[in-house]
């Protein structure tokens, strides 16, 4: 019931939140231990089962895509955040979780289950300015990526026709479309990150600060000397640039209606060079049709990132979901 949902969101919360946070200190501690001067950092994605209730932390350009096979007319996928997969194909498709294949009357949804972080946001850039911090713009067009595709790869060919098929939409498989880039002081295309403590005031405060104590982070810190300061900027900073504060979502698993579903969870690597729908598509195939599992599954898709052109890091986690059918007699 709702309290019980409502005791295990607030729970998961909690535990993830406190997991970021600590994360975060400890790998900033990590790259200044030793007389080291590391200014690494990384983007975050993490999911928490308990019973039904899936809760997915978010931090960076990470994304999670949630898809399930259902019931003509379940109220859960009506909403406009879920997408039919190719509704137009395979009409009378449906699948058939026992022996393993679609039949008809039932239809596959996905979806978006996280927001990635990116100074372009306009909450995220009124933070960055009110630490007085600044945002650059650049715009891209990706050509190189068209020498690192391999199109002996059949499912490449298959994306990359759909992608010219659609002259309405842009799609990230599309070597020739523009990317508009924006960086956190120039630098960071993340507006939230584990680590990279150049954008952190707890970490750039006088040596007596106490890390420890987060309300330090509303203190007044000198900026890196590294950065590239605008012309009569003080250089000198009020809070975090980059927030270690993840965005949590959840959703619920196994409901009535549903013969089954997965998650995709993924770093940019991935989602750099493929649309949410292609990715469901490929992993739909891979799981149902060519009945992998979903750690080959998800080797699959890194590598069909790097087919498609990919140049930064991949890396992919598919989870496939499973439910005892429970007697409600």
């Amino acid at each position: 019931d709702s309290a019980i949902l409502s005791s295990i969101e607030d729970r998961t919360l909690e535990v993830l939140s406190n997991a970021f946070d600590r994360l975060d200190r400890e790998f900033c501690s990590l790259c200044t231990r030793d007389g080291r001067e590391w200014d690494s950092g990384s983007t975050a994605l993490a999911a928490l089962v308990v019973d039904d209730v899936v809760t997915l932390a978010n931090l960076g350009d990470c994304r999670g895509v949630v898809c399930r096979v259902v019931s003509s007319g379940i109220a859960e996928t009506a909403d406009s955040e879920w997408q039919e997969l190719d509704p137009e194909d395979d009409e009378d498709m449906l699948w058939d979780r026992a022996n393993g294949a679609f039949s008809s009357g039932e239809r596959l949804y996905w979806r978006e289950v996280t927001e990635t972080h990116s100074p372009l946001l306009p909450e995220e850039e009124e933070r960055i300015n009110a630490a007085n911090g600044w945002i650059m713009k650049e715009t891209e067009i990706p050509t190189g990526q068209i020498h690192r595709m391999d199109f002996f790869d059949e499912d490449v060919v298959d994306i990359v026709k759909r992608c010219f098929a659609d002259r309405i939409g842009q799609h990230r498989s599309d070597p020739a479309r523009s990317i508009q880039i924006a960086r956190t002081c120039g630098d960071l295309a993340v507006s939230r990150a584990i680590g990279d403590r150049d954008f952190k005031a707890a970490y750039n405060l006088p040596t007596q600060a106490v890390v420890e104590q987060r309300k330090e982070i509303a203190m007044s810190w000198d900026g890196p000397s590294v950065f590239i300061y605008p012309d009569g900027h003080s250089g000198r900073f009020k809070g975090d640039l980059v927030s270690s504060v993840p965005d949590v979502k959840f959703f619920k698993i196994g409901q009535e209606g549903v013969v089954d579903e997965f998650l995709i969870m993924a770093c940019d690597g991935l989602w750099d060079v493929m649309d949410g729908d292609d990715a469901v598509r490929i992993a739909k195939n891979l799981l149902f049709d060519k009945k992998l599992s979903a750690k080959d599954g998800a080797e699959r898709l890194a590598e069909l990132a790097t087919h498609l052109g990919s140049s930064d890091n991949i890396t992919v986690i598919l989870i496939r979901f499973y439910w005892e059918e429970i007697d409600k007699k």
